[in-house]
């Protein structure tokens, strides 16, 4: 190898960090009750085998900070945190909020760069540990809770050889992720573009308290809404009841490093050449510093471009046949360091993923784009002025399918994020506000974002572009019928 050999995947991994009326009924309403009483909580508590912990207790401030995996700790804070140990807990929390005028949202792993799942007054109910696993291997369905990690679903679906496309982040709890889309591992191939297309069925707490099952042929809305509904679903998901497939018996890739100059060469390729290859091979790019050049050199010796291909696939010379296509392409002879013939399994996926997100400030923002070449010319305007120590577009390439019918509903043929991390408070501002700019201009070029990684906090009113009108209308007609009372919070800052 080349001087660049302690370059490896889980360097690149670590560089990617690879995670209106109708406003007003989405959002539900704004209004408060007083908070809960110290005895009022003690009722609550004398209810289930949970905990409860109110605003001004002892610990309340941990328990608030803990609920955010990074640094950046939103400065909101709900009058009570009720963290659940079994599904009869939840039903008791979300019917004491509504018989005590407060607000509800619901958090499982706090992976949300945005933490929007924390709000002043009301309460917050914590599924985090609803974490059972069942599975049963003849008709590859899993049922899982809410806390089930990615890499620990990977790994009890490996008993049974089989997967599920789970995040690209092993520690990226299923709950979210899947209630907002799913950007997941091997979409394209298992479940028509986003994971969540491989949801078969919810069991779901509702704004009265009921525990229902939604499927394809039981509370179809329910289930329509949680399929994509994201932070504006009414109601709290107890149990997923998964898709399942044949895991395959390798993931077998390459790793390519290529100079900054090669910006356009490589986004052409992705362009061009990555859609004519088998779904089941998964092909992005990053922009990053190059570990070893100075911080203050110019962009075109300071940033790198990494290329990262993974084919899921039955054996090694299927990986080999299904990646020539792309490997064969001169860019790959360009490339100034490069790892092939890589050999793995989600396990060993998910150990180089473990350091890719270490204890920083983080945020992001994130769009849908058909046209890459259009939305990388603007990248270049701005990425020479980032103000953060690590900023890091990448752009994944996500097939043409043809979506099902839920609330998922806008996707582009690619994925383009930006993921930023600084090391100080008093960086913050100016990254969010390079990054607001950034994604402002992206508008131009892209057919909307992707609700669990965008910048929920910054571009509020750019949420509704996260689904199409028509999903965007019938998610605040399905409010108005499932929760007419306001007991669960709506999107973030849609009021």
């Amino acid at each position: 190898m080349s001087r660049f050999a302690l370059w490896s995947r889980r360097r690149f991994l670590q560089a990617t960090a690879v995670s209106i009326p109708v406003a007003t009924a989405l959002s539900g309403a704004e209004g408060f009750a007083a908070p809960a009483k110290g005895s009022d909580a003690a009722a609550l508590q004398a209810r289930i085998a949970g905990t409860v912990v109110v605003k001004g207790d002892d610990g309340y401030e941990t328990w608030r900070e803990a609920m955010i995996w990074q640094r950046a700790k939103a400065d909101r804070r709900p009058d009570m945190i009720v963290q659940v140990e079994r599904v009869e807990d939840v039903q008791e929390a979300v019917r004491f909020a509504a018989a005590n005028g407060m607000k509800v949202t619901t958090r499982c792993g706090g992976h949300s760069m945005a933490a929007c799942f924390l709000r002043d007054r009301g309460m917050l109910i914590d599924v985090s540990r609803l974490d059972g696993i069942a599975v049963d291997k003849a008709p590859k369905v899993a049922t899982v809770g809410p806390g089930v990690f990615s890499r620990g679903l990977a790994e009890r679906l490996a008993e049974d050889d089989l997967a599920f496309p789970g995040a690209h982040c092993g520690t990226v709890p299923i709950s979210g992720f899947l209630l907002g889309g799913g950007v997941g591992l091997n979409t394209n191939a298992w479940s028509q573009g986003m994971s969540v297309f491989a949801v078969k069925a919810v069991d779901i707490v509702t704004a009265d308290g009921r525990l229902l099952r939604a499927s394809e042929t039981e509370n179809r809305d329910l289930f329509w809404a949680a399929r994509g509904g994201g932070p504006g679903l009414f109601g709290v998901v107890v149990r997923f009841h998964l898709q399942c497939f044949d895991a395959p018996k390798v993931i077998w890739g390459a790793s390519y490093t290529f100079a900054y100059g090669e910006l356009d060469a490589v986004t052409r390729v992705m362009d061009t050449v990555v859609p004519r290859l088998d779904k089941d091979v998964e092909v992005l790019f990053a922009v990053a510093a190059a570990p070893d050049v100075a911080e203050d050199a110019p962009v075109e010796q300071r940033q790198r471009i990494y290329l990262d291909i993974n084919a899921f696939v039955a054996s090694e010379a299927e990986g080999r046949r299904k990646l020539a296509p792309l490997l064969g392409d001169p860019l790959i002879a360009r490339a100034i360091d490069r790892i092939e013939n890589r050999a793995g399994n989600f396990d060993r996926y998910y150990s180089d993923n473990e350091a890719s997100f270490p204890q920083g400030y983080w945020m992001g923002d994130d769009a849908w784009i058909d046209r890459p070449m259009e939305a990388v010319e603007i990248l270049k305007r701005h990425i020479p002025n980032c103000p953060a120590p690590r900023g890091t577009p990448l752009l994944l390439y996500m097939g043409t399918n043809k979506m099902p019918d839920a609330a998922c509903s806008r996707i582009g043929r690619f994925y383009l994020a930006y993921y930023m991390e600084w090391d100080e408070p008093a960086q913050e501002a100016a990254s969010r506000a390079y990054c607001l700019k950034l994604f402002k201009e992206l508008k131009s070029v892209s057919s909307g974002s992707y609700i669990n990684e965008m910048d929920q906090e910054g571009r509020p009113e750019d949420i509704r572009d996260c689904y199409s009108p028509e999903a965007w209308a019938r998610l605040a007609r399905l409010r108005r019928q499932w929760d007419p009372k306001g007991v669960f919070h709506g999107f973030y800052g849609q009021s």
